[in-house]
């Protein structure tokens, strides 16, 4: 850590160093605009390709770790492809940094780095990261602003260097006057060649006025041409060769007479950029009087155009604000995918109430993109308001006007997915409607490539009520909102009407009629190209062949999901992809296989359709397995007290329930079944208490015992009819898992306890259950309850199966 103030050569003394090092360097330059997660990501991308262009391309798809799971995702990356060798990385000016997240970014990488890699942190001020680890380990050094001081010998040493004969006295008074700053040595040994002595100017130079002296010693010296580039330097966030050449016009001489004042500004070749001291920029930007309008709009659209085309959207959109070309500024913000992350929104969303209220007449589609902004935010008031003041706005236009019609296009279709969004809350299914008016509106000029499609993270069906028939509501909205769609667009059918119909389906167990709307989805999406509603048709065909033991057809629903990471227009198809494969391998209790990140805490509670909260739906299958289960406990209590999807609601309460019982918690185990139960039976919803397995099977046995007055006041039927299905649901995993096992070649010995083993040497003989029953002086349910357990460990459909493999194992 290289921890000093201005102008003591961090820099400097860092190049020099690292100048000698045969290691890999990369060199970050970090300033304010670096406090947005999403600039800061894309500056570290740009920086990392120079050197690992595999690296730089998936930790850009990535997106910023601004979550404990993507943080656990990039070390999974750095892991897997950054080599094993010497390697420098440089984040200089790292004192400007203040955004929580980007320093909790960085701390994880100082204290995770690559075996050889060495991370040097240059800053004004000492980082406010927590590195007490490290240093109390030896793996830190720091060097400072005594380290970098002049010292009196050195300070003489210096100045005969450069030939400078200085006296005595004049090198005491130096000493005294600067306390060995190098920038102020540096200036008072340039200037000495000029007005030689100490005494009298130079002193009363630099102490009244620093920038003087620059102006004096460096400014004075330069062309007007020159002075004038530099002072449309000082507009800029970026000095690459590239931008700075685009400058210039590709004026070589220009150019070299640039950097022939290499006092305070230096060509980088490590980063491909120029590097100005930042009291010389200061400089520089007290002098930006001296450009007419004109430079300064020039200036601004070509380092807008640059960092457009190179990545660094954000800066490009703060360049064109300066410019007032909203409308580049649009274009930029609907190139980002639906689900754009909340430090961007919230940066659009500033720059759009800073422009000025004519804009709104003229620029396409900014309306939109304010509204767009507090969607992502996840402000549905805010958003509601913006939609129903941009109508009034609009409608009041003269009905001939062309503008009018393109804006209240756009405005009626994201406020269609406003109202689809909102039915977690509310239960007025009418979002179809407004794809009626944004139909009603379309143009032969219409761009349909502004219109993301939204999705609804783990569930299609966005309904929270379990008021009975709300599901089909919900459903028979989303098939309007596609008719209309499809009539419009030449038979545009994404399938997401289709694939929440086969949701259902599921969800009430009945299988067969799933897989049939899923399979039709499959066939919808991949010709309207929507990858989002193939994966979640995928993970539904994956679960309903687990539920059916069907291994080859879960087998062949992951292949087909793999597929998926070649396309490349799928912004989330990793993390989706990870999310698939850790469910499978949740399904057949194997959380060792889980993916890491996935592995971690549970991602804070937001709104259930992001991508965080499907993470969290693996998570809490995880933790189940796993026996975490106070952190589970803790997220399903936090769902309960937030909006929520009844799919989802329904499938966490079934959960709570097995886990309360297998914590011994009966009590709270029944009251968490009960709350299930209502829950779900408004709409007979029964699969995700099926999909609990042995543990359902386990936890309704419990409760038929139970009489009314413990707290069970769930229907018998009920309960024999869960109770049955899911322990038919384990057999048929436990078959799955079982050939996933031969098919991979693990041949563990399958371990029964002294009572298993005794009842499978009795079936194996013939016994019936009831004379098991009667050898071993057990009930008919126990022995039942331990078959099914055999059962469960083997794999087995039936006795004949189960003989089998018990024969196989070499267990009779």
């Amino acid at each position: 850590m290289v921890c000093a103030g201005t102008g003591y050569g961090k820099t400097s003394a860092v190049y020099d160093f690292v100048r000698e090092s045969q290691a890999t360097i990369t060199w970050t330059h970090l300033s304010e605009r670096d406090n947005v997660g999403s600039r800061f990501w894309e500056n570290y991308i740009h920086t990392m390709a120079q050197v690992n262009a595999p690296f730089a391309r998936a930790i850009g798809k990535l997106g910023f770790p601004d979550t404990v799971d993507k943080l656990s995702q990039y070390l999974e990356l750095v892991k897997n492809l950054v080599e094993v060798k010497p390697r420098i990385i440089i984040l200089d000016d790292f004192h400007f940094i203040e955004d929580p997240l980007v320093i909790r970014f960085v701390e994880c990488a100082f204290i995770n780095l690559p075996i050889g890699t060495s991370l040097f942190l240059v800053s004004r001020s000492t980082p406010r990261i927590n590195i007490a680890g490290l240093a109390s380990r030896g793996h830190m050094f720091s060097i400072s602003e005594s380290d970098l001081r002049f010292t009196s010998d050195e300070l003489a040493q210096y100045f005969r260097r450069l030939n400078i004969d200085a006296r005595p006295d004049s090198l005491h008074e130096i000493m005294r006057d600067t306390e060995g700053w190098a920038f102020a040595i540096n200036l008072v040994a340039r200037s000495y060649q000029k007005a030689p002595g100490y005494g009298g100017y130079l002193r009363s130079a630099m102490k009244s006025n620093i920038f003087r002296l620059m102006e004096t010693e460096v400014w004075d010296w330069i062309s007007e041409r020159v002075q004038r580039f530099l002072v449309r330097l000082s507009l800029l966030g970026h000095l690459s060769f590239d931008l700075i050449n685009l400058l210039a016009g590709g004026d070589e001489g220009l150019i070299y007479e640039m950097e022939r004042q290499n006092a305070y500004l230096r060509r980088d070749g490590y980063i491909n950029a120029y590097v100005i001291h930042p009291l010389f920029l200061e400089f520089l930007a007290a002098k930006q009087g001296l450009l007419s309008e004109e430079q300064k709009r020039e200036t601004y659209a070509i380092a807008g155009d640059w960092c457009n085309r190179n990545g660094f959207k954000l800066d490009a959109m703060s360049y064109y604000e300066k410019l007032g070309d909203y409308q580049s500024i649009v274009s930029i913000f609907f190139e980002f995918p639906a689900e754009v992350p909340g430090d961007i929104a919230e940066y659009a969303a500033a720059i759009v109430e800073r422009m000025p209220e004519e804009a709104f007449d003229t620029v396409e589609y900014l309306a939109i993109m304010h509204l767009r902004a507090y969607m992502n935010q996840g402000n549905w008031q805010k958003s509601m308001e913006l939609a129903e003041y941009y109508e009034a706005k609009f409608l009041a236009l003269p009905k001939n006007n062309a503008f009018r019609k393109r804006a209240l296009c756009g405005l009626y279709y994201y406020w269609a997915y406003l109202r689809g969004l909102m039915c977690i809350t509310l239960e007025n299914y009418d979002f179809d409607l407004y794809f009626e008016k944004f139909c009603k509106h379309l143009s032969p000029s219409f761009d349909r490539g502004k219109l993301n499609d939204y999705y609804s993270g783990p569930w299609i069906n966005i309904a929270g009520s379990s008021r009975k028939g709300a599901p089909e509501e919900y459903i028979d909205a989303l098939t309007r909102s596609m008719d209309v769609i499809s009539r419009h667009f030449d038979g545009y059918n994404p399938g997401n009407d289709t694939l929440a119909q086969g949701e259902l389906k599921f969800f009430k167990g009945d299988l067969d009629a799933a897989g049939a709307f899923i399979t039709r989805t499959i066939e919808q999406a991949r010709e309207a190209e929507q990858f989002e509603y193939i994966h979640r048709a995928l993970l539904y065909t994956l679960r309903i062949s687990i539920a059916k033991g069907d291994y080859a057809g879960a087998n062949q629903a992951l292949k087909d999901t793999r597929a998926l990471l070649g396309e490349t227009r799928y912004a989330n198809r990793y993390i989706h992809y990870d999310i698939s494969v850790s469910w499978y391998y949740c399904l057949l209790v194997m959380p060792e296989k889980v993916s890491d990140w996935l592995k971690q805490n549970f991602s804070p509670y937001s709104h259930p359709g992001l991508t965080e909260n499907f993470g969290n739906q693996v998570k809490a299958r995880f933790c189940c397995l796993t026996r975490r289960y106070p952190p589970l406990l803790a997220y399903i209590q936090e769902m309960k007290q937030r909006e929520s999807y009844l799919y989802g609601r329904v499938e966490m309460l079934a959960m709570e329930a097995c886990v309360h019982y297998k914590m011994k918690e009966k009590k709270k185990a029944f009251a968490a079944l009960g709350e299930a139960y209502e829950t779900a039976s408004p709409n007979e919803l029964v699969m995700p208490f099926i999909e609990m397995g042995k543990d359902m099977r386990t936890l309704t046995a419990c409760a038929m015992k139970e009489p009314k007055e413990s707290g069970v006041d769930i229907p018998r039927s009920w309960l024999e009819n869960i109770n049955r299905k899911a322990a038919s649901y384990a057999k048929r995993q436990a078959g799955v898992i079982t050939k996933y096992r031969q098919a991979h070649s693990m041949t563990d010995d399958i371990i029964l306890s002294p009572r298993e083993a005794e009842i499978l040497n009795d079936l194996s003989h013939g016994l019936s259950r009831a004379e098991i029953a009667a050898n071993h002086k057990l009930s008919i349910n126990t022995v039942k309850m331990v078959i099914n357990n055999i059962y469960a460990k083997t794999g087995a459909e039936n006795v004949a199966d189960l003989i089998r493999i018990a024969m196989e194992q070499k267990m009779i």
